[in-house]
């Protein structure tokens, strides 16, 4: 395998490791691009660490790629991937209150790479300091709350922000953006949001720039209608291969092209057989059914496999190269580690034997999505939850599941 690692604060022995596909983050780009078509631009959402994956080499590939922006959360988070030479154009989205927060920031505000996201009038007096420093004029991008009650403006101060910008020469209006409250499963409210957005630029379309970059889908927004695309959408989950199968209303096309990018892998350290009745784990939630043979693995809550897929979920566990099984977790979880059921394990097994946590193939027991659900999870807190604890390895290599 052509990977990488890096970070793991693991202490020397590695329990568990990530294993993130390069080559399917390229597929994924590639299909939104065609979904899109050349006309959208398209900015990829690396906060978060890029939902945990790691957003150096995320975004390293995304450049490679042609990704227009790369959409970030605060300025902290701009500031590793200008650190690490990342020469994008870079979307704040937090409203940012204070000048000293741009520290070793000033080549990319003198380049205008760095794009900020008003959220509120007070955000105008600090953007016109910030570019009264550097010499230039700062490019933001109004946020229009349409529905969603999480920050940006509303018709009265749109109105008064776009006055106050009209006065200063040092801040530049580049885009136009508002966030769907509900693209996944809403489309109706979807659409009023558009509406909402449009009438307000409608409004004041006089004092908008013409080449302005109006955005407002996310993943679920691009791939529900050509209609929310707009100048640009943001895609951060599906870029990584989520999404689609959490839509059951959409075609096939977006639910097979997109392919997961994540793996998590991990092995056996000891098995134990144990008689009928016995109980498993803290507080004896589970009692054995029959005399059994239960295997450790080394992962638990602390890694971020969550404490409510104690005896719900189950593993993949791998005989050889294309033969699996499917383990089930017995009792809860625990903070370093999870039991498995591995009486019906057909063939020799052994300590050191391969497990498969999270499955890169959306049809798994172990899919991401699959796990979300038995989990009252979501994708998105499934993948941030995963300890930093963890190596990531990066493959270039277009493999299929397996080992």
């Amino acid at each position: 395998m052509s990977a990488t690692a890096i970070g793991g604060r693991t202490g020397g022995y590695v329990t568990s490791w990530l294993e993130i596909n390069l080559a399917r983050l390229e597929n994924n780009y590639r299909f939104f691009r065609n979904r899109i078509g050349s006309s959208v631009s398209l900015c990829g959402v690396v906060k978060a660490d890029a939902y945990g994956l790691g957003a150096v080499p995320i975004a390293k590939e995304l450049v490679r790629l042609g990704v227009d922006f790369l959409a970030v959360y605060s300025v902290a988070q701009a500031a590793v991937l200008e650190r690490e030479g990342i020469k994008s154009s870079l979307m704040v989205l937090m409203p940012i209150h204070s000048v000293s927060e741009f520290n070793g920031m000033h080549e990319a505000l003198a380049d205008q790479r760095i794009h900020l996201t008003l959220h509120d009038l007070q955000q105008i007096d600090v953007i016109q300091q910030l570019a009264q420093q550097v010499g230039v004029p700062v490019p933001v991008h109004l946020h229009l709350d349409t529905g969603m009650s999480r920050g940006g403006l509303n018709t009265s101060q749109l109105e008064k922000a776009l006055h106050l910008i009209a006065q200063s020469d040092m801040v530049r209006i580049a885009g136009v953006g508002t966030h769907f409250a509900g693209a996944d499963d809403d489309a109706v409210f979807s659409k009023e949001q558009l509406r909402r957005l449009s009438h307000a630029m409608d409004s004041y379309r006089k004092n908008l720039p013409p080449d302005l970059l109006v955005h407002a889908a996310n993943t679920f927004g691009v791939l529900r209608d050509h209609c929310f695309h707009q100048a640009m959408v943001r895609i951060g989950l599906g870029l990584y291969g989520y999404g689609p199968r959490l839509m059951p209303d959409l075609g096939r096309e977006a639910q097979t092209d997109l392919q997961p990018v994540v793996t998590w892998r991990s092995q056996i350290i000891h098995l134990q057989s144990y008689d009928h009745g016995t109980p498993v784990g803290y507080n004896s939630t589970h009692l054995l059914t029959r005399p059994s043979r239960l295997g450790l693995v080394p992962v638990g809550y602390a890694d971020g496999y969550p404490l409510a897929l104690g005896g719900k979920s189950g593993v993949v566990v791998w005989a050889d190269h294309k033969s699996s099984f499917v383990a089930p977790v017995l009792g809860k979880v625990n903070m370093d580690q999870i039991v498995i059921d591995v009486t019906d394990f057909p063939g020799e097994i052994d300590k050191g034997t391969a497990v498969e946590l999270i499955s890169c193939d959306p049809n798994s027991p172990c899919a991401l999505e699959r796990l979300a659900e038995q989990a009252g999870s979501s994708c998105y807190e499934m993948l941030c939850r995963l300890s930093e604890r963890i190596p990531r390895h990066y493959d270039e290599s277009p493999h299929e599941t397996g080992i």
